[in-house]
């Protein structure tokens, strides 16, 4: 393989590895269900992301929002300074009405690397002569492989039937390589859907 090729072979393993390195995918490590989640109307869903910076809040309760029915973020509920008094939200949340809550919570952000090792392969040829053998050596080609980092995003999900007080659904999910948060959150949200059925359907 000359320099020109071999060039172009790691441009192409470089921009596939970038493009692969830029789609969001999520996955639920694990989840539990109560029976009664069922029984929970979700006509009124409190939702909230815990975070200490209330701008970060604000945005992905905001796309939280925008991917759940019937969703009010916590943000329009309760000040800054009010979602640790839990007198406050307990009043608050009754005299609203609101039947359920989803909670969500940033769990980690870890990278991972991996080394995809570089492999040997040939062009079927005949080489037991001289000539056969000069084919099969000008046929072979080295891939000399490649370090990939991929970042992990690992959100916690609660469901609440606040009625009773009661969890009726738990999970953790990881969201490998999403372009940001928000998008982690909005592709969490999709998985949940699939998962839940009617109780977090996408408005569209």
């Amino acid at each position: 393989m000359n320099a020109l090729h071999r060039y172009a072979v790691l441009l192409v393993v470089a921009l596939f590895a970038a493009i692969v390195g830029g789609c969001a995918t999520t996955q639920i490590v694990s989840s539990w269900k109560d029976e009664d989640l069922a029984r929970v109307p979700f006509r009124k869903v409190l939702v909230v992301f815990q975070h200490s910076d209330a701008g970060i809040r604000r945005a992905l309760e905001d796309e939280m929002a925008r991917k759940i029915a019937n969703a009010t973020p916590s943000y329009r509920v309760f000040a800054d300074a009010e979602v640790r008094d839990m007198d406050k939200v307990k009043a608050t949340v009754r005299t609203q009405g609101f039947d359920s809550a989803i909670i969500m919570r940033l769990a980690s952000v870890e990278r991972e690397v991996s080394v995809v090792p570089g492999r040997m392969y040939a062009v079927p040829s005949y080489y037991h002569g001289f000539y056969g053998y000069w084919g099969y050596g000008w046929n072979m080609a080295y891939d000399p492989g490649y370090v990939r980092t991929d970042r992990i995003v690992t959100i916690s999900t609660n469901v609440y039937g606040v009625g009773d007080d009661k969890l009726v659904f738990a999970s953790q999910s990881e969201t490998f390589n999403p372009r940001s948060v928000r998008e982690a959150i909005g592709e969490v949200v999709k998985v949940l859907s699939r998962e839940l059925g009617e109780v977090l359907r996408a408005r569209g």
